[in-house]
């Protein structure tokens, strides 16, 4: 009986040290933060709670890759192929925990890589599944596995070649095939016979631009003044499709046609799916929380692409559809319908991303709506644009930008390639396609008619009104001495700031701007600021007397992913923002003042996304005395994380062993080191696996530790134990 006691008496013991540990209770939080996960050599697998972007959740991360599936089981269907995949992984590998899902590609190339453009499906199932890949001709075959975190597996061996099964006319009954079982497109020109399609059979509106042929549409089909100007498109009309003689004066407005208004197309649309109606463009939008095909909304088709544009400041939601190589000069024409909700706040656009050999950013263009037409209507944007000096890539986006609200619609892309540039080519328009008197001065922009134009001798003084020659028609340097009549040239013929020069002595040039080239990368100086700019015509540094919020200031531009930020150097102050987004007050900055009595504070701050949300900001401050350092930084923010060691010079740490002079006698032993701080407080705990009085009494239990006459330099450390072995302690004393 006194043994069952004893036990029960060492039990409660043991229990009560357990309680002191460190565990998360019932009921227990984790405020504002989140629970790092890692594995045994340190690295983060998952982030359970707050996350970055301010959403809460169990986020799995840097997952290994799963094992590579098992080989496609593929067949011929009509209008394609199956692909099986049996639930199985090469060599046997088991199915980890964190698989998400199989990826079905194909492609016509026998030794392709798995990329977005050969992305037809996904199978998300794990036991298995047939997914259907439609084709025209023969395709090959691979799988690819993704787990939880987004890591790929390697692509599984190919499977192929394989095409679809031919349609054979006996399989199919009369009136089986009716319009809901009929595919998009799947009606081609070949199939539809001369004359079945009439007048009563095409829905108003049904017959879009992309749907017509090169020259379907005749002049005989066309009602007399069918084709009004508001019908054109701006660029539509190209110098092969006007008949010679066909515009002539009458017909052709005052300086209606100018260079930039003709377009010379030269090749199809190079989107692969400018509808967004197929595969390509969901595997663009897979898993994206603001982009995603609408399938009850079309221009003229059955989907769209839509967008939310809801935010709580201005944002920029790009989606990306293609990239290319492409060389300086070429010439893209880029358009897009889009149709904009009632609330919809922002700017809908389709732009050109250049991008030099390395990949570095240089410039964009765009077609754009600001302000765009709002309601339940389409609009279409369309321009020209030109690739940059040393560019090498282009990336086609399309985007809502600045957007806080409502919704827009994108269906109808069109990025073709422009032959020769905007202008009309060398040659282009000959004197045969010119009809006797067609142009007249009217239909003469001015400066159009140079003397390159102009055949020697063509211009008499009988072609010349009385004083129709004024300076600004006459080019620089064309009169020679040779032409001037002696004493023509008086004081009152020059002008004030006729004459210019190499070099100018002395004097004030005032009201002036001063350059030192009209195009490409150059410094200008003018009355508002003097300004360096790139060959794209981008403002990329400047020095303002005085900014939009009062500053004079010194500010340098770089645009990142379709964000303009900015760097601003003012007295004391280098700010940091987005242009359009951050104002004064949620700016990043680097800050150095005085706060006086001989004390000065560089602060550092991240700057914030709203007024309402806290950054994170570095105080330092220096010492105000030669006699007493009081120098001191504050750290301010929610949670501060230290990869590394942290060291602290009011801190010191370590381990010494003693060796009791007898058993229950408390033994000391001093620690030596050198810290900060005017008071000194220490603790100690032994290494030991028999803490505590131990049964029976006497045996080997360390019953206490402690520590005293703790100081800058040295500390007392003791133990006590029921005998007399040597005894590891380790020890830590703070200064403040």
């Amino acid at each position: 009986m006194t043994n069952l006691v004893t036990e029960v008496a060492r039990l409660k013991q043991e229990l009560a040290q357990v309680k002191k540990g460190q565990r998360l209770s019932h009921g227990a939080s984790v405020e504002n933060a989140a629970i790092e996960v890692r594995d045994e050599d340190g690295s983060l697998r998952a982030i359970v709670g707050q996350q970055g972007d301010g959403t809460t959740g169990a986020v799995i991360v840097n997952g290994p890759p799963p094992p590579q599936p098992s080989a496609p089981i593929v067949a011929p269907v009509i209008g394609g192929v199956t692909a099986s995949w049996d639930a199985l992984f090469d060599g046997g590998a088991v199915m980890p925990l964190d698989w998400a899902r199989i990826e079905v590609h194909a492609s016509t190339a026998a030794d392709f890589t798995p990329d977005p453009v050969t992305l037809q499906s996904t199978i998300e199932t794990a036991q298995g599944a047939t997914v259907v890949i439609p084709c025209e001709t023969d395709v090959y075959v691979r799988f690819l596995a993704r787990s939880t975190s987004g890591t790929a597996s390697p692509a599984s061996v190919v499977a192929g070649p394989v095409g679809p099964a031919p349609v054979v006319a006996g399989e199919i009954l009369d009136g089986i095939v009716t319009t809901v079982k009929l595919a998009d497109d799947a009606v081609t020109a070949a199939k539809v016979a001369a004359g079945a399609v009439g007048s009563t059979a095409i829905q108003a509106g049904a017959v879009l631009e992309e749907a017509l042929h090169d020259a379907a549409v005749s002049t005989g089909k066309l009602a007399t003044d069918a084709v009004t100007a508001p019908k054109l498109a701006a660029n539509s009309v190209i110098a092969g499709k006007i008949a010679a003689n066909a515009v002539t004066a009458a017909t052709v407005a005052a300086g209606a046609i100018t260079t930039d208004k003709i377009t010379v197309s030269g090749g199809g649309n190079m989107l692969a799916d400018p509808g967004f109606e197929g595969p390509y463009t969901d595997a663009l939008v897979s898993g994206d929380a603001y982009w995603s095909v609408d399938a009850t909304k079309g221009n003229g088709s059955n989907k769209s692409l839509r967008v939310s544009a809801v935010a709580a400041t201005p944002t920029n939601r790009d989606l990306t559809l293609f990239d290319m190589p492409i060389q300086p000069g070429d010439q893209l024409y880029l358009a897009i319908d889009y149709q904009a909700s009632t609330d919809y706040a922002g700017t809908p656009r389709i732009y050109a991303r250049w991008e030099n050999s390395s990949g570095g950013f240089l410039s964009t263009a765009a077609a754009q709506a600001s302000p765009p037409v709002l309601g339940a209507t389409w609009q279409r944007i369309s321009a020209t644009v030109t690739a940059p000096a040393n560019a090498a890539r282009v990336k086609l986006n399309i985007a809502s930008t600045s957007g806080t609200a409502g919704t827009i619609w994108f269906d109808n892309a069109s990025v073709r390639p422009v032959a020769g540039g905007t202008q009309i080519a060398d040659g282009a328009i000959t004197t045969a396609k010119i009809v006797a008197g067609a142009v007249q001065t009217l239909q003469l922009d001015a400066g159009a008619v140079n003397a390159a134009k102009i055949a020697s001798g063509a211009v008499t003084t009988a072609k010349l009104d009385a004083l129709a020659v004024t300076a600004d028609k006459i080019a620089a340097n064309s009169i020679t001495t040779g032409k001037l009549a002696a004493g023509s040239v008086d004081a009152t013929a020059l002008k004030a700031d006729a004459i210019t020069g190499k070099t100018i002595t002395g004097g004030t040039v005032t009201g002036a701007t001063i350059r030192t080239a009209a195009t490409g990368s150059r410094i200008v100086l003018d009355t508002n600021h003097l300004a360096a700019l790139d060959s794209g015509n981008n403002i990329i540094a400047e020095f303002v007397p005085e900014d939009d919020i009062g500053r004079s200031a010194f500010k340098t531009y770089d645009t990142r992913l379709g964000l303009e930020y900015y760097g601003a150097l003012t007295a004391g102050d280098l700010r940091f923002g987005v242009v359009g987004v951050t104002s004064e007050a949620s700016e990043g900055f680097v800050s150095y003042s005085s706060l006086g009595s001989n004390r000065y504070e560089l602060l550092l701050s991240s700057g914030r996304q709203a007024i309402n949300y806290q950054p994170g900001q570095i105080n330092l401050y220096a010492s105000n005395s030669s006699t007493t350092d009081s120098s001191h930084i504050d750290l301010n923010a929610a949670s501060t994380t230290v990869t590394g060691k942290l060291t602290a010079g009011n801190h010191a740490f370590g381990q010494t062993s003693i060796t009791p002079s007898a058993a229950h006698t408390p033994t000391s032993s001093t620690v030596l080191y050198n810290i900060t701080g005017a008071n000194f407080y220490g603790q100690a705990t032994a290494n030991t696996t028999v803490p505590g009085v131990r049964t029976p009494v006497g045996a080997q239990g360390v019953t206490g530790v402690g520590v005293s006459n703790a100081t800058s330099t040295s500390m007392m450390v003791w133990v006590n134990r029921e005998n007399a072995t040597a005894t590891n302690v380790n020890w830590e004393v703070w200064g403040s």
